[in-house]
Parts: structure tokens; C-alpha cells; sequence
């Protein structure tokens, strides 16, 4: 962005303002792109919540949708990737 204004104002008679702008779209895109950062990262892991998906497992496994095996399985899944 800051680039953008460099540019869009290179051609005037001021290369102070292009200068400025520059900056100020840097001031901008800086805190931007932190947000975007960080969002993003929020969005690409779930909150891991072992109490509830560990019940989820146990009613499967009662409902006999899932056997014994499997919810041993899952369920050393589950806390190894806790840890």
C-alpha cells in the first residue's frame, strides 16, 4: 500500500508528500497485516477441548457405534496431541 501512494504521488512536484504518504500507508499496513496474521492462525487451530470431544467419544462408544478398541484408540489420539 505504501508503495501504491509512493507511486500514485512520485509524479508530482512534492516528493516529500509521496514520502509521507508512503509512510503513513506503511503506519497501515503494519497493524494490518498483524491482525491478518494472527486471525488466521486462530481460524487454522480449534481450540482443543478434550472434555468434550473425550464425552463424544464415550457416547459413541455406549451407543456401541464405535467399539471398546476404537475408543481406546481415539481416545490415546486425543491426549497425545493435547500434550
Amino acid at each position: 500500500m505504501s508503495l501504491l501512494f509512493i507511486l500514485a504521488l512520485s509524479g508530482t512536484d512534492n516528493p516529500e508528500s509521496a514520502a509521507g504518504w508512503g509512510i503513513l500507508g506503511l503506519l497501515y499496513a503494519v497493524p494490518f497485516s498483524i491482525v491478518a496474521t494472527v486471525k488466521s492462525f486462530a481460524k487454522a487451530k480449534p481450540e482443543a477441548n478434550v472434555h468434550d470431544q473425550l464425552l463424544k467419544l464415550n457416547e459413541l462408544r455406549e451407543k456401541n457405534i464405535i467399539s471398546e478398541e476404537e475408543f481406546t484408540k481415539k481416545k490415546e489420539i486425543l491426549f497425545a496431541n493435547y500434550q
